[in-house]
C-alpha cells in the first residue's frame, strides 16, 4: 500500500470534521508562521554573510580605553595611517564616518533635502571589495586635503533623485551648497556604514597634519590571508605604540604618549557580520526563543487534540484492527492526518510570516539593521519546510504510539458502548496540557519582567520636560554661512521669526538633544587649578553649544548662577555645567561653589568662566547613569580652532498647543529666511523619549504577543480535555447525581482535576523560568529576573484562567440528567 491511499482517506476523514481541522490548522499556523517569520528576521540579520567580497574576513576595529572608561572606542587618524603602515596582519583598511547633509541637484526639479552620507577613505571600498555600478572610486588625489569636491552616490539615490540618467557620472550636484562632481554610483546592495546611507565623500585626511584628533571614525580591516583575529588583534596591539612616531600629539597640548599612557588603548577586533548586529542580537535570539515556545505550545495543543479525536474513535479503530485492517494501516492513517494538518498548515504560515516580514519591514522598529534585505529566502523556505516535517512528526507520534501499544482486548473493554478511555491515556492529555502551562507561565513572565522594565523606564526622571516639545533639525553650509556671524545671524533671525508663531510659548536653539545621537561630542575638562590634570587625561564630559533660553524651553532647572544672554548679544568664555560636573570637579552638589571657576577644553585653549549650573540630564539613555555635561553659549566673535559656532542645531519649541500643529508654520519660517534649507529629524521630544526605549518596546511586543498566544492555547487545550473527559464520564456523573451528590459537588470535583493540571503546570513553569531567566537580566531595568511579584501575579493570571477553562465544562456536567443518562443507558 502506498501513501497515497492513506493521504486519500485522511483528507476525507479531516473533511468530516471540520471543526476539529479548523482548529488544528489556526493553531498550527499561527505556531509555524510565527517561528518561520522569526527565522527569516534572525537568518537575514544574524546568519546571512554581509553583501561584500569575502566578508568573513572583514572586522571592526575598535578600542577599549580603560584608562578613560570607555568600553569601545573609534579609531583616529593616527591609528588609522599606523596600522596601516606598520600592521602585518591585514590586507587593507578604511575609515567612515556617518554625515548628514543638505542636497540640491540644478535641473532635477526636486526639493532640497536631507540625506544621510557618510565620509569614507578611498581605501573603504576596495576594503569591502564591493565595484561600483557605474563610474568608479575615490582616488588617492581625491582622498587628500583640499583634494577635488567628489561625491558617489547610492543606487537608491540614482533612481529616485536622478531618474536613473544614464550620464550621471560626470554630473554636478550641490551638497551643503557646494558643487561636487558625481565619479560613482554604488549598488543598492551597497549600505555601509549604514543602511540609510546614500552618499560618501572623501574623508580626505592628512598623514602629516599636526595632530591626530580623537577617536571619531569607525574602521574595518580585511584580515590577511590565514590571518586569524587574535593574531591580528595582537599584531594591532604591538604596532600601537608606533603612533607617536607618526603623531607625535593628538591635540593642542596633549601628547600622543599622554594618551597612550593614561587612556591604555587596546585594539578590539570583531567580525563585521557581529559588530554591525551585535545591539540587536540579543533581542532576536530571544524573540526566537518565544517564538520556538509558541511552536511547542501550538504542536502540544494539536498533539492532544488528534490524541482526544483518536480517544473518541478507540472502539472503532480497535474493531477495525480486529477484522485486519492491521496496525500498521491504522498507525498510517494518524501520520496521515498529521501530514495533511502540518503540510496545509505550513503553506498559510509560510505566507503569514511573508506579510509579517514586508509589515516588518515597513515599520522598521528597534533599529533593526540590515532590515531592508529581508526576505522570504530559499533558506527560510526550507527551514519552514524542515519545521513543518518535525510538527508533522511531533503531532502523529504521540498518539500513534498511543494506538499502537493499546492491546486489542484492553482497547475493546475500555472503549466500550459506556465506557472511557484508559486512565493512561488521561495521564499523557493531562501531561501535555501541564507542559503547555508551564511553556505559558515562561513566556508570560518573562513579557511580565519586560513590561514592569518598561514601567520603571517610563518613570525615570529624565532631568527634562519633554511635554509639548517640538525639534527641528537644521544645518546650515559653508558656502553660504561662511563664518560665525553669519551662523548666529540666522540663528537669531529664526528664533525671533518663530516666537511669533501662534501657539508658540518659547524657541531655544541646541547643538544637541538629549537621548539623540546628534551632537555627541565627548572631551575632557581641564579645571583651573587641578595640578592632575597636566600628567593624566580630566574625566571627559558631553560638550554642547545653546542660548539662553534652551534651559527653560526643555525644563532643565537652573541650580545657581544664570544662563546665557540671548542670542546676538551672548558673551563668549562663558559656560554653564551640569550639578554632576560642578560635583565631581568641586565637590559641591548646590553649584554655588562652580560660579565663577574657569576650565578649558584643552590644555592650549582659552579658558571659559563658569556662570551656571543646571539638573543633570540622563543625556544618553534612560536606563544609563545622569551625564556630566558642559553648554558653550553661540556667540558671533570667536572663529577660532577651539569653540566654532555650530552649524547644525536643533530649533526646540515649547507650544501651549499640540507641538504637530505648529510643524508648517516653523517650517515656513525657515522656508522665507531661506528656502534651500531643508528640516530633519522634526519629531516631538516625547516622539524621542519613546524612541530611545524601541528595542524593549519591541521585545515587549513581540514576547506579550507570544504570553497571549501561548495563553489562550494552553486554556484551549485544558478547556477540550475538560470537556473531552466529562463526555467520557456522563454515565459515571449522572450516577453521582442521582445517589445524591450535589451539582456543586461535582462541579466543585470536575475543577479540581483540571487545577491540578494546572498547578503542576504552574510549578514546572517556574522551575523552568528560573533556569532561563539570567538570559533576560541585560534586558531588565530596576528589577531582578527573579522578581517575586512579578511570578505571583503571571502565576495568579494563568491560575485564574485556567480555572475559568476547568470551570465552564465541569459547570455543565453538574447540569446532567441522571434520569436521562440512566434510561439512555
Amino acid at each position: 500500500m502506498t501513501f497515497a491511499q492513506p493521504l486519500r482517506l485522511a483528507s476525507r476523514s479531516l473533511r468530516r470534521t471540520p471543526a476539529f481541522t479548523v482548529s488544528a490548522v489556526l493553531t498550527l499556523v499561527i505556531g509555524l508562521g510565527a517561528s518561520v517569520a522569526i527565522f527569516a528576521v534572525i537568518n537575514g540579520v544574524l546568519l546571512r554573510p554581509l553583501p561584500y567580497g569575502d566578508p568573513a574576513r572583514l572586522v571592526g576595529v575598535w578600542h577599549a580605553l580603560p584608562g578613560v572608561n570607555i568600553e569601545k572606542g573609534n579609531q583616529t587618524s593616527g591609528t588609522y595611517f599606523t596600522y596601516k603602515r606598520f600592521g602585518r596582519s591585514i590586507e587593507n583598511m578604511g575609515l567612515s564616518q556617518p554625515g548628514a547633509v543638505n542636497l540640491a541637484a540644478p535641473g532635477s526639479g526636486g526639493e532640497p533635502e536631507r540625506v544621510q552620507g557618510a565620509f569614507i577613505t578611498a581605501t573603504l571600498i576596495p576594503t569591502l571589495q564591493v565595484s561600483p555600478l557605474k563610474g568608479r572610486n575615490f582616488s588617492d588625489a581625491e582622498d587628500i586635503p583640499n583634494g577635488p569636491r567628489v561625491v558617489i552616490i547610492g543606487e537608491q539615490l540614482w533612481r529616485t533623485r536622478f531618474g536613473s540618467d544614464a550620464n550621471i557620472v560626470g554630473r554636478m550636484i550641490e551638497v551643503n551648497g557646494l558643487s561636487r562632481e558625481v565619479v560613482g554610483v554604488m549598488p543598492a546592495s551597497f549600505r555601509y556604514p549604514a543602511s540609510e546611507t546614500r552618499l560618501w565623500f572623501p574623508m580626505q585626511l592628512d598623514p602629516n597634519a599636526s595632530f591626530s584628533g580623537g577617536f571619531n571614525y569607525d574602521g574595518v580591516a580585511r584580515l590577511a590571508d590565514g590571518v586569524t583575529i587574535d593574531a591580528a588583534q595582537r599584531d594591532f596591539a604591538t604596532v600601537l605604540p608606533r603612533m607617536v612616531e607618526i603623531f607625535p600629539n593628538m591635540a593642542p597640548g596633549v601628547s600622543t604618549q599622554l594618551v597612550l599612557d593614561q587612556a591604555k588603548p587596546r585594539p578590539i577586533l570583531v567580525p563585521l557580520r557581529e559588530d554591525q548586529t551585535a545591539s540587536i542580537a540579543g533581542t532576536l535570539w530571544m524573540v526566537g526563543a518565544a517564538a520556538g515556545l509558541v511552536l511547542l505550545v501550538a504542536c502540544a495543543n494539536v498533539a492532544n487534540l488528534i490524541l482526544v479525536r483518536a480517544d473518541s474513535r478507540h472502539r472503532e479503530l480497535a474493531v477495525r484492527e480486529a477484522l485486519g485492517a492491521g496496525r500498521r494501516r491504522v498507525l498510517m492513517h494518524f501520520l496521515a492526518e498529521s501530514v495533511l494538518l502540518a503540510a496545509f498548515s505550513g503553506v498559510l504560515g509560510l505566507l503569514l510570516a511573508w506579510f509579517a516580514i514586508r509589515t516588518l519591514v515597513v515599520a522598521a522598529p528597534a533599529a533593526i539593521p540590515r532590515l531592508a534585505e529581508l526576505s522570504v529566502d530559499p533558506k527560510t523556505v526550507m527551514f519552514a519546510v524542515a519545521v513543518t516535517i518535525l510538527v508533522a512528526f511531533i503531532t502523529s507520534v504521540i498518539p500513534a504510539l498511543r494506538v499502537g501499544r493499546a492491546p486489542l482486548a484492553s482497547a475493546l473493554r475500555e472503549g466500550g458502548r459506556s465506557g472511557t478511555v484508559g486512565r493512561s491515556q488521561h495521564r499523557l492529555r493531562g501531561a501535555m496540557v501541564s507542559v503547555q502551562i508551564a511553556l505559558a507561565l515562561v513566556v508570560l513572565a518573562g513579557s511580565g519582567l519586560l513590561l514592569r522594565s518598561f514601567q520603571r523606564l517610563t518613570a525615570v526622571k529624565p532631568g527634562f520636560d519633554s511635554h509639548n516639545v517640538a525639534t527641528f533639525w537644521i544645518s546650515l553650509p559653508r558656502a553660504r554661512y561662511a563664518n560665525d556671524s553669519a551662523i548666529v545671524q540666522f540663528w537669531s533671525n529664526v528664533v525671533q521669526r518663530t516666537a511669533a508663531v501662534p501657539g508658540v510659548r518659547s524657541v531655544s536653539i541646541a547643538s544637541r538633544l538629549p537621548l539623540l545621537q546628534n551632537g555627541m561630542n565627548q572631551n575632557p575638562f581641564y579645571a583651573e587649578g587641578d595640578a592632575e590634570s597636566a600628567t593624566k587625561i580630566p574625566p571627559l564630559q558631553l560638550y554642547s553649544n545653546a542660548d539662553g533660553k534652551y534651559f527653560e524651553t526643555m525644563g532643565i532647572p537652573v541650580l545657581a548662577g544664570r544662563t546665557f544672554h540671548p542670542l546676538g548679544v551672548q558673551r563668549s568664555g562663558e559656560a554653564i555645567v551640569s550639578q554632576r560636573t560642578a560635583e565631581q570637579f568641586w565637590r559641591d552638589p548646590t553649584g554655588q561653589a562652580a560660579i565663577g571657576k574657569r576650565f578649558r577644553p584643552l590644555p592650549g585653549a582659552p579658558f571659559q568662566t563658569v556662570v551656571g549650573v543646571v539638573g543633570t540630564l540622563r543625556d544618553t539613555a534612560l536606563a544609563g547613569e545622569p551625564t556630566a555635561a558642559v553648554y558653550f553659549p553661540v556667540t558671533a566673535d570667536r572663529d577660532t580652532l577651539y569653540l566654532q559656532s555650530q552649524r547644525t542645531m536643533a530649533l526646540v519649541v515649547k507650544t501651549t498647543i499640540d507641538p504637530s500643529t505648529i510643524r508648517s508654520p516653523v517650517q515656513g519660517v525657515i522656508r522665507d529666511l531661506d528656502p534651500t534649507l531643508p528640516t530633519f529629524d522634526v519629531r516631538p521630544m516625547a516622539v524621542a523619549v519613546r524612541d530611545s526605549m524601541a528595542q524593549l518596546s519591541f521585545m515587549i511586543l513581540m514576547l506579550g504577543a507570544a504570553a497571549v498566544v501561548t495563553l489562550l492555547l494552553g486554556a484551549i487545550g485544558l478547556y477540550g480535555v475538560m470537556a473531552y473527559v466529562i463526555s467520557l464520564r456522563t454515565r459515571e456523573l449522572g450516577v453521582r447525581v442521582a445517589l445524591g451528590a450535589s451539582p456543586r459537588s461535582v462541579a466543585a470535583m470536575i475543577t479540581g482535576q483540571g487545577m491540578t493540571l494546572t498547578l503542576v503546570g504552574v510549578l514546572g513553569g517556574l522551575v523552568l523560568f528560573a533556569a532561563v531567566a539570567r538570559f533576560l537580566r541585560g534586558f531588565l531595568y530596576g528589577i531582578a529576573p527573579g522578581d517575586p511579584l512579578t511570578l505571583l501575579i503571571a502565576s495568579v493570571l494563568l491560575i485564574s484562567i485556567a480555572a475559568l477553562a476547568s470551570w465552564i465544562p465541569a459547570r455543565r456536567a453538574s447540569r446532567v440528567d441522571p434520569a436521562e443518562i440512566l434510561r439512555a443507558d
